[in-house]
């Protein structure tokens, strides 16, 4: 199994792992070895029973998705993101930086590799919607370039 294929695989068992509820998954087969633990979610502190707000039951069920204008770039993988190569570098964009199809514009840790990210398009970085250290999920926009 070549590195891609593994990747690739990895990111299916991610998907699994969350979409079971499951906290853990390990597997393991002669010398290999992979175990996957879903980032626990933090419970909302209790709401002291009131009446409900004003909302219609359309509006509260359903989610809140943003749209952009623009090129998002998604998280292609999960991961904790980083904005720069090392912690004494500057980022590799900033906000109102032009970029050129191919551009790093983050990284993304999973399973100890670096994934550098590129630009898809040539553009101006009109929103960066990740911190440096968060943990990111896949399809979760975290750069727009106008």
């Amino acid at each position: 199994m070549d590195a891609k294929e593994l990747k690739s695989l990895s990111i299916d068992l991610m998907d699994a792992v969350r979409q079971r509820g499951l906290s853990a998954f390990s597997l393991k087969s002669g010398d290999f070895e992979i175990r996957i633990e879903a980032q626990a979610s933090v419970a909302p502190a209790a709401v002291p029973a009131a009446a409900p707000a004003a909302t219609t039951p359309d509006t509260a069920a359903s989610p809140v998705e943003e749209t952009f204008t623009g090129t998002p770039v998604e998280a292609p993988l999960v991961g904790i993101f980083y904005s720069a190569p090392s912690p004494e570098e500057p980022p590799f964009i900033e906000v109102g930086q032009t970029v050129k199809k191919g551009d790093t514009l983050f990284i993304i840790e999973a399973m100890k590799t670096m994934n550098e990210i590129t630009a898809p398009c040539d553009g101006t970085v009109s929103r960066i919607l990740a911190q440096n250290g968060d943990m990111v999920e896949y399809k979760q926009v975290l750069v727009v370039i106008d």
